[in-house]
């Protein structure tokens, strides 16, 4: 019965945060479990440590919706350093491959990221965080175990080329992109340079959105700041995370800050959403869907547009009233059904 009580006053919804370069998406998901108190806490979507920008964090009950939040389109705004290639695809590896860019590069490289777009058969990087036999690619990479993956689909959706600027011996690219989930934008920096015919890799890398969620948005938490702390073994970096200067580090604070930036589960879901209206049709509706049984996709106490989803969810009419369903739509026409996949926040239903 404790355990209930204290889930049930858990927050729930979901976090914009502008991750700082240093610290790995774990970290950030500490730094929030830590501030706010609550045990359930999971990111939609790893970041590098050097990367920065958009991370999506689930909170409380609100984790139930990272297998949907994860798998969404993704927009960054990167840098593409040509001239050189790494053991790890970004600034932070050791350097494998040194060759001077030729004159008049720069006039080559619009065309060549235009060939990016649309899906390609390239490699993840072989410091990356997929399994392979069970461990970490990135681990059996430092111990020597590894040194490419098998190409796999990637595909840029949009890729808008910015400046391109030289530097002595070295072309810069800035690039604006939007991928699809499981692409590595160091495997299209490395792309790049093939076509180009040099070394290249990913100098930066700032994520912008994911699906509808953007730093843009303007409940996103401000940057928050990382300071470096003694070294842990076998010399891995370690960060302090913190929030705006002016809240200092005091927990109660910071974890009222959070808790003031945590959006509804129901309008970060990326699912077309059915609401419930306030009467006994819409009590009933979902009444079923939350104990498990389906109910009719036209039920006349459900308002909303399915569409032609394969998933829906079903939350009350009024918005930040608890009550976020995931269903399955089944069956055609009137026949068609909701079929409940997963109760994301238990409804406060009325007797």
């Amino acid at each position: 019965m404790s355990r209930r009580r204290r889930d049930d006053s858990e927050p729930a919804g979901v976090l914009l945060v502008d991750k700082p370069a240093g610290p790995t998406s774990h970290d950030v998901v500490g730094f929030v479990r830590w501030a706010l108190g609550v045990r359930r806490v999971g990111h939609c979507g790893t970041l590098d440590p050097a990367a920065t920008g958009l991370l999506v964090v689930g909170v409380g009950a609100a984790t139930k919706l990272v297998p949907y939040l994860t798998g969404q389109d993704k927009g960054y705004r990167a840098v593409f350093s040509l001239g050189r290639r790494t053991t790890t695809g970004d600034a932070q590896g050791e350097v494998l491959d040194r060759r001077p860019c030729p004159p008049g590069l720069e006039e080559r490289v619009p065309p060549a990221l235009a060939a990016l777009r649309g899906t390609l058969e390239l490699p993840p990087p072989a410091f990356s965080a997929i399994h392979v036999d069970g461990k970490r690619a990135h681990e059996l990479a430092r111990a020597g175990e590894l040194t490419e993956l098998p190409a796999r689909p990637m595909t840029v959706l949009r890729m808008e080329p910015g400046p391109v600027t030289r530097e002595s011996d070295r072309v810069e690219v800035q690039v604006t992109l939007l991928v699809s989930k499981g692409t590595y934008v160091r495997s299209l920096a490395e792309a790049l340079g093939q076509r180009l015919g040099v070394p290249a890799h990913l100098a930066a890398l700032h994520r912008l959105s994911s699906g509808a969620l953007s730093l843009s948005d303007p409940r996103a938490l401000g940057p928050l700041r990382a300071c470096p702390r003694e070294p842990g073994p076998q010399g891995i970096a370690r960060w302090r995370i913190e929030g705006p200067a002016e809240l200092g580090s005091e927990r109660e604070a910071l974890g009222a800050w959070l808790r003031a930036h945590l959006l509804d589960p129901a309008l970060a879901v990326p699912l077309p959403l059915l609401r419930a209206d306030p009467g006994e049709g819409g009590q009933r509706a979902l009444r079923c869907l939350s104990s498990g049984r389906p109910v009719p996709l036209h039920d006349p106490g459900l308002h909303g547009t399915a569409g032609d989803a394969e998933r829906v969810a079903i939350a009350p009419a009024e918005p930040g009233e608890p009550g976020l369903v995931v269903a399955r739509v089944t069956g055609e026409g009137l026949d068609a059904r909701l079929e409940p996949e997963r109760v994301v926040v238990p409804p406060a239903l009325r007797p």
